[in-house]
């Protein structure tokens, strides 16, 4: 989906809509050993969140993100804001 194609995003004041991104990466980046990538969307911060906690006990860096609408300089378009990262070194402790 690109940012700019709204048609499954909520109009302005209705449910806010959050994207899990989460990669797992291991060797040189010329010859990696592994590099998976998981994508999800949904309405649920909680549900996301906790996949995103899954997906890290097997590895993988998270990040989840909120989409947002930026009135500038293309008010059509989606950004995505940080709500927060989750990585297999930090949740060891």
């Amino acid at each position: 989906m690109r940012d700019t194609d709204d048609r499954y995003l909520p109009r302005p004041g209705g449910p806010r809509r959050y994207r899990l991104d989460a990669r797992r990466f291991r060797g040189p980046l010329h010859t990696p050993a592994r590099n998976d990538h998981e994508q999800h969307e949904s309405d649920d911060l909680a549900a996301l969140v906790e996949l995103a906690r899954t997906l890290v006990a097997e590895g993988f860096t998270a990040w989840v993100y909120e989409r947002v609408r930026r009135p500038t300089p293309w008010p059509e378009a989606w950004d995505l804001r940080l709500v927060t990262q989750l990585d297999p070194d930090r949740s060891r402790g």
